[in-house]
């Protein structure tokens, strides 16, 4: 038997090039997460130059739908093996900060101060943990 003819086998057996190479993360996703920084900081901008229910609000409501636009493009990307267990989190994530987002506009259209506190705390929960990600991605 020939030794070469083992070479194809040897990544079976962690001994390959590719298992010792790392992966390099998808800037694509950093990107997004980049986004979602930008998305909470602009909303954050407008709460802050509005006291006013209603364009809260609708501040509120555009935050929900960029987050929600920024999932479905996340949820598209191919992402390599070793970065799909931080993609998932990054889908999640989105998901829930666009609920949050949704249930501050809701706090704000009805004058609900529980629905605007809860929302309020979970929309910027979820965008510190994206922005968390999007660190540990980079870093990555």
């Amino acid at each position: 038997m020939k030794v070469s003819s083992l070479l194809p086998l040897r990544s079976l057996w962690g001994g390959g090039e590719s298992s010792t190479s790392p992966v390099e993360p998808p800037q694509e996703l950093i990107a997004c997460l980049e986004t979602a920084s930008d998305v909470g900081r602009r909303f954050a901008e407008h709460v802050a130059a509005s006291s006013d229910h209603q364009p809260q609000a609708n501040a509120a409501s555009i935050c929900r739908w960029e987050m929600m636009q920024l999932r479905e493009r996340v949820a598209e990307l191919e992402v390599p093996r070793p970065h799909q267990t931080l993609h998932s989190e990054v889908v999640r994530r989105l998901e829930e900060a666009a609920a949050a987002a949704r249930l501050l506009s809701s706090g704000h259209r009805f004058h609900n101060l529980d629905r605007i506190c809860d929302g309020g705390q979970a929309l910027d929960d979820h965008i510190a943990a994206l922005s968390d990600l999007k660190d540990k991605l980079a870093s990555a």
